[in-house]
């Protein structure tokens, strides 16, 4: 079993999220004019601190009693949405109940859990809105999801959020029941191996990774930056075209690597020929952005020969590589296994 103290400020940047059996204190909940159970800051399992500044903006302040509880190691089956998206989704459940939905485990979340307004429904999970002006078309606040499932693995009381933008269609169309798990979560397991031959995901809280054959592994340094309202943020130091780069890691990304105009001047003269095309592509919670893309034959990432590699060029001043200048999704894995070690700070990656 893991567990912690969480402490968070009120969340001002969302760029990477895109996001029963249990029992609740009827007491200290209160409903609003649509039905909605509120959450009693005072009444627990949050301890919520509003401060009106004397600007006009309001700080939120919360913590709240998190663990995960896991009695052995176990594997669990994508879910089929990857049959589709490439990025890495399994399948959970609120609480004890039977009403299943997809679970992006999701690196580049930078909170813990997100979810939407049809779990807010369906399980009937109490909220606590938040007003803030930076979050304008955006539905947005703290929810308490007393326990989220995976097979024999329960998350108990993590911090989770929703956000709902109004006018546009969701994540994954028109309905979206994905649930979003990301790297405040994931990082308390020793570590996530994701096993795209088999299609699995390995979770474990009890015993660090051992590789039984170790040379047939790379491994590259994997560290985890967090700002001062508590988001947090996967790096990996890998080798790119024969330069090594540090990257962001996005496991809920099924493309191949995004890079500004300048990191990709500095890495193209070892690239095979590329024709690049201008497109727009859209981002969750970040828009529609201008880029180039292009399909790389054999590209040299990471020690392996990648076919097909999908590439993205930014320009240098764009939303989406503002933490870092270069962003790696998982379709360069796609054929293999990779392990997030973060016991030892690691990623592997089977030759």
């Amino acid at each position: 079993m893991v567990m912690k103290r969480l402490g968070l400020g009120c969340i001002c940047f969302f760029l990477f999220c895109f996001t029963i059996g249990c029992s609740v204190n009827s007491s200290s909940l209160q409903h609003n004019e649509n039905n909605t159970l509120l959450i009693n800051p005072n009444s627990g399992p949050y301890e919520i601190e509003v401060i009106n500044r004397s600007d006009g903006t309001v700080d939120y302040f919360w913590s709240i009693d998190s663990r995960i509880e896991q009695a052995e190691t176990c594997r669990v089956k994508y879910h089929n949405l990857w049959n589709t998206a490439r990025f890495m989704v399994v399948e959970a459940s609120i609480g004890r109940q039977q009403k299943t939905y997809p679970l992006i485990l999701d690196t580049g979340a930078s909170q813990a859990v997100f979810v939407r307004n049809k779990h807010i429904k369906d399980a009937k999970l109490p909220v606590y809105p938040i007003k803030a002006a930076q979050f304008k078309g955006f539905d947005f606040g703290l929810c308490h999801l007393p326990e989220l499932r995976i097979a024999d693995i329960s998350l108990i009381d993590w911090p989770c959020f929703y956000l709902k933008r109004r006018g546009l269609l969701n994540f994954f169309g028109s309905e979206d029941d994905a649930i979003i798990l990301g790297l405040p979560a994931l990082r308390e397991f020793k570590y996530v191996l994701f096993d795209s031959i088999n299609k699995e995901v390995e979770f474990s809280t009890d015993r660090p990774f051992q590789a039984e054959e170790e040379q047939a592994w790379l491994k590259y340094p994997i560290s985890i930056e967090e700002d001062f309202q508590g988001n947090a943020f996967l790096f990996v130091q890998i080798p790119v075209a024969g330069e090594d780069i540090e990257v962001q890691f996005d496991t809920g990304n099924g493309n191949g690597l995004a890079v500004t105009e300048e990191l990709w001047d500095q890495i193209r003269q070892s690239i095979p020929k590329v024709s690049l095309t201008k497109v727009t592509q859209s981002y969750p919670y970040v828009g529609k952005l201008k880029c180039k893309t292009g399909s790389i034959r054999e590209f040299n990432f990471a020690g392996r020969i990648i076919k097909k590699a999908n590439v993205s060029v930014f320009p240098d001043e764009n939303l989406l590589l503002e933490e870092c200048g270069a962003l790696l999704g998982m379709q360069y894995f796609r054929d293999t296994v990779i392990v997030l070690d973060f016991e030892d700070d690691l990623l592997w990656i089977r030759k």
